[in-house]
């Protein structure tokens, strides 16, 4: 079983690294590599200047400016960093059924939403702020979860985390914050006495949250942008965002909803008595796949919804309702069980994404945290209630080998796109001409890969030293079934 196990560490490890090495950068990566390319010292500078003139995001900073310029280090840190997600998942979870939830985190990662895939797994800008902080978190879960902070290193290492956490994205430091209070509260409860070093754990992580979020680039920044959303109350915040908050959570995250459904049907048959009740709470939870069917729908040109939107104050009601009601469940499932895990990462999603409710800038990069919290939520759940099975494995297994192939091909056809744009501006460079013609990426390619914005197109030619005078046009062209490129 443990052979069984590496193996499939290793085939993880190799499609990401392949995928990534495939990949070519894109959107904020090019000015990014420029940063870079003027050395260590300057890349220091920079991360600093940008504190103090930009954001308070000093870790994330350095190692974008580190990495980006250094790809073949990011395609392997990061081919890195995403196996040991799922590998800290597993022993956070310690399923017993392990070989199946093993290929369902995996599964998770490549059937989630594709935007959120090229935003997080292959736009290094992206990646580095949104998904290296993962990692780093599930660390300080498992260590403090399961009482393995006794030495003295374990205890340095959970304070280096508690500061450079939080130095990332503001909701994961926050979310850190508000796991710090957990753990003192629970702590409390077994023991009847605070915890002196959970204490000072959350003081640092505060103490460097208030270090980021109030650094003079951060406020110079606020002071910028979004000013009539700043303008607004909490409560008229709240409802601004609320449309947001249900897109991000739910309805963009079509396999976490299949997960979701299959984990409540368990917590229904399992904590429900009543048969009636029962059935209810079946078709009601059912319904949740009819949002996230018709945004398939929508991004595959099928149909065009007007009414079951994040937008409709029904489809809003509903989410609301169906959250407050799985947390119901999971704790009737708690009492039952009396394993804690599922409802942290519960709590854990939905906190991440209802964080984001006081911001005025969403993404499918900023959900990533949610939509994997919650899925390895029911992922427990549903480990609960299930026995391994030799037809699972090898179901799951086609799946993988399925979507694994999707992105193969699709990222075989990027590369074959990349070569073929930078041989066309090689010539154009050679032949000084002032008009070139370059062959467009699906929208779903890494994130702006295609050089439309005024700052993305300065930085493009930056990057490739062309003209600032050269005139770039975007052709749709070559592309057959949304991920095959033929020349």
């Amino acid at each position: 079983m443990k052979n069984k196990i590496t193996k499939i560490y290793i085939m993880i490890f190799l499609f990401i690294l392949t995928i990534l090495f495939l990949s070519p950068i894109s959107g904020d990566d090019w000015g990014n590599y420029i940063e870079g390319s003027l050395g260590l010292h300057h890349m220091i500078g920079q991360a600093i200047g940008m504190y103090f003139s930009w954001e308070g995001r000093f870790i994330s900073r350095l190692l974008i400016n580190l990495l980006t310029y250094n790809k073949w280090l990011w395609n392997i840190v990061n081919s890195i960093v995403i196996t040991s997600i799922i590998y800290y998942i597993n022993k956070i979870a310690k399923f017993k059924n392990k070989t199946p939830m093993i290929l369902l985190v995996f599964l998770s990662i490549i059937f989630m939403n594709i935007f959120t895939f090229s935003q997080v797994i292959t736009w290094i800008a992206g990646n580095i702020t949104y998904l290296f902080v993962i990692p780093l978190l599930l660390i300080y879960i498992e260590i403090i979860y399961n009482n393995k902070d006794n030495n003295r290193l374990t205890n340095i290492l959970l304070i280096i985390l508690n500061i450079i956490i939080p130095m990332y994205i503001e909701h994961m430091a926050i979310l850190l914050i508000l796991l710090n209070f957990y753990f003192i509260i629970r702590n409390y409860y077994k023991h009847k006495i605070i915890n002196k070093k959970l204490v000072s754990f959350l003081i640092i992580s505060i103490i460097s949250f208030i270090t980021m979020y109030f650094s003079p680039g951060n406020q110079i920044r606020s002071g910028m942008e979004n000013l009539e959303f700043n303008k607004l109350t909490i409560f008229g915040k709240i409802i601004y965002n609320m449309p947001n908050l249900i897109f991000y959570t739910y309805r963009i995250n079509y396999f976490l909803i299949i997960i979701l459904v299959i984990g409540n049907y368990y917590l229904i048959k399992k904590t429900i008595k009543r048969k009636e009740t029962k059935i209810v709470l079946y078709i009601f939870e059912l319904l949740s796949l009819i949002p996230a069917v018709t945004y398939l729908l929508e991004n595959f040109n099928i149909i065009n919804t007007i009414y079951i939107n994040e937008h409709n104050i029904f489809i809003i009601i509903y989410y609301i309702i169906i959250t407050i009601l799985n947390f119901v469940l999971l704790v009737k499932n708690y009492k039952k069980t009396n394993n804690q895990l599922s409802l942290i990462f519960y709590s854990m999603g939905i906190m991440s994404n209802t964080i984001m409710l006081m911001s005025p800038t969403w993404g499918y990069r900023t959900s990533f945290a949610t939509y994997l919290f919650l899925i390895c939520c029911y992922l427990i759940v549903i480990d609960q209630n299930i026995k391994e099975k030799k037809y699972q494995n090898i179901l799951l297994t086609v799946f993988a080998i399925i979507g694994m192939t999707f992105y193969l091909v699709f990222y075989i056809s990027i590369y074959r796109v990349n070569q073929y744009n930078k041989k066309t501006i090689l010539e154009a460079k050679k032949n000084k001409q002032q008009d070139i013609e370059l062959i467009a990426y699906p929208s779903f390619a890494p994130c702006n890969i295609n050089p439309t914005n005024e700052y993305h197109l300065k930085k493009f030619k930056e990057y490739y030293h062309l003209n600032k005078n050269v005139n770039i046009k975007i052709i749709n062209k070559n592309w057959n079934y949304i991920i095959f490129y033929q020349k």
